[in-house]
């Protein structure tokens, strides 16, 4: 309950902007560290995948599998600066304490003209100040991690749900 009384306003933004980005025919990269990791992967799946109806997937990326071998030392800067494009949306899921692989990614998405999508956690400050008024950030803090990720967990899933109203029509 806690999740949708603080966040209900930002998530609905962030479907707005994920769906509209979708529909000019842009693509959504996700991204996290740590325990969410797994939400990031799990909101490219239900992108790509599809969530609760049938339908054509969407263009989702996560830079986690795509960086996973790849040698470089910011391996999400080098996979954004490989596929992302202007008007694409990056979605951060953090797992608290700014990691500098995700500001990294952060940065490079501002370079690049992309929108950021910002789930934060304890300790997120140099992610939150990084991010624009044009962007959306979900603030999480002051959660304990276990819960941040539960809520993390809940959020792609009304994302998802929102997203695909927003397409496709829906109650």
């Amino acid at each position: 309950m806690a999740t949708g009384e603080n966040c209900a306003g930002p998530i609905a933004s962030a479907a707005e902007k994920v769906a509209s980005a979708l529909l000019a025919g842009n693509k959504i990269f996700t991204c996290g560290e740590k325990s969410s990791a797994l939400v990031a992967q799990l909101l490219t799946n239900y992108l790509s995948l599809g969530y609760d109806i049938d339908r054509p997937g969407f263009p989702s990326l996560n830079l986690n599998q795509i960086a996973q071998h790849s040698g470089h030392a910011e391996p999400y800067n080098h996979a954004l600066n490989t596929h992302a494009e202007s008007g694409d949306i990056l979605v951060l899921a953090s797992a608290g304490n700014s990691n500098p692989l995700l500001l990294g990614a952060l940065n490079t998405a501002v370079g690049r003209g992309m929108s950021i999508v910002l789930l934060s956690a304890e300790n997120d400050d140099s992610l939150i100040n990084a991010v624009s008024y044009n962007d959306v950030h979900i603030n999480l803090g002051g959660w304990s991690s276990a819960l941040t990720t539960q809520s993390q967990l809940q959020i792609v899933q009304c994302l998802c749900a929102l997203i695909d109203n927003h397409i496709f029509g829906g109650e």
